[in-house]
């Protein structure tokens, strides 16, 4: 009570979320989703998910509410998807462990819980940006992503589990990272 009483009143208005108390496999995925296709806006007081595969965006929102206890609004936009929930608090939490707000495509980065965590972990991480920036098909698994940054830290990460890959520069800015043969098949 004395603490609620030291915030201010929007604060106090808050609804509860739960917090995770860490960083296991529902969180990192949720993390992959968010890096991936997902956006905090901070001017909108939203976070989302923007997807044209419906699978996709129903487990982006059985996370929300599986990790946080919010539920999304789910509605259809032209061929896409959009998952969409405000809260204040889960953006504070998603901003603490590091994810940006706005536009930031070529910013990104893996968030350093996911770094310090077990493989299983950065697996799920892996799996669900892979799903929204990746691509599978006779040339190997091509992630494309708009920051260089981002395409070292996945090289490295892929290394870790015995993956090998390379990155190339593309014409129009972005990074692929390719893996192919054996390593392919490894992922």
């Amino acid at each position: 009570d004395t603490e609620l009483a030291a915030v201010g009143l929007i604060q106090k208005s808050r609804r509860a979320i739960r917090i995770p108390e860490r960083i296991d496999e529902k969180v990192a995925a949720l993390l992959g989703y968010l890096i991936g296709d997902g956006h905090i806006s901070e001017v909108k007081r939203v976070i989302g998910l923007t997807s044209g595969d419906v699978d996709q965006a129903d487990a982006f929102a059985s996370l929300v509410k599986d990790i946080f206890g919010v539920e999304c609004r789910k509605k259809k936009d032209g061929g896409r998807w959009r998952i969409l929930f405000s809260s204040r608090n889960v953006q504070a939490f998603l901003k603490h462990l590091g994810l940006k707000t706005g536009v930031c495509a070529r910013q990104k980065e893996v968030p350093e819980v996911i770094l310090r965590s077990p493989k299983s972990v950065v697996a799920a991480f892996l799996r669900a940006y892979y799903d929204c920036d990746g691509y599978a098909g006779s040339a190997g698994v091509i992630l494309s992503t708009s920051s260089e940054s981002m395409s070292k830290t996945v090289q490295l990460l892929l290394l870790n589990f015995g993956i090998l890959s390379r990155r190339r520069p593309q014409n129009d800015g972005c990074w692929h990272v390719h893996t192919m043969g054996r390593s392919a098949v490894t992922f």
